[in-house]
């Protein structure tokens, strides 16, 4: 299986997040990157997002439900060590098998990563790999 993986760069440019990337040291940056290029290379060739055995292992893949209801979709959280969590979407358009990162926090906060999803609902919903840059 192979699938492609994108970035909603709507939510991804959160002001909060990018402070909050700044202030890491940069291996501490570069560390982030390589376990996010890791669960984006998973990503692309799992059965499944959620449910395969090494997503699950490697970034405690749960569902993120009852967020904010999407078309056809669902909502999946990644956790990249204690803090750090990435919610995708998948599928990420009707009729594909494609995934959407849709947000991102460095310290847990989920009362932050619910306000981008909703705050950014329509883009999410509506996204199209075309209409992004």
């Amino acid at each position: 299986m192979s699938r492609r993986v994108f970035v909603c760069t709507a939510t991804w440019k959160d002001p909060h997040f990018q402070r909050g990337f700044s202030k890491l040291t940069p291996n501490d940056q570069e560390d982030f990157l390589a376990e996010l290029e890791k669960l984006r290379g998973l990503l692309e060739e799992a059965p499944h997002p959620a449910t395969d055995p090494k997503i699950r292992q490697a970034f405690k893949a749960k569902s993120y439900g009852g967020v904010v209801a999407l078309r056809g979709a669902s909502l999946i959280e990644y956790s990249i060590g204690n803090l750090i969590r990435v919610i995708a979407k998948y599928p990420a358009r009707d009729g594909c098998s494609d995934i959407l990162l849709v947000a991102v926090t460095l310290c847990h906060d989920h009362d932050r990563l619910k306000r981008i999803i909703k705050s950014n609902r329509t883009t999410i919903d509506g996204w199209h790999e075309e209409s992004e840059s």
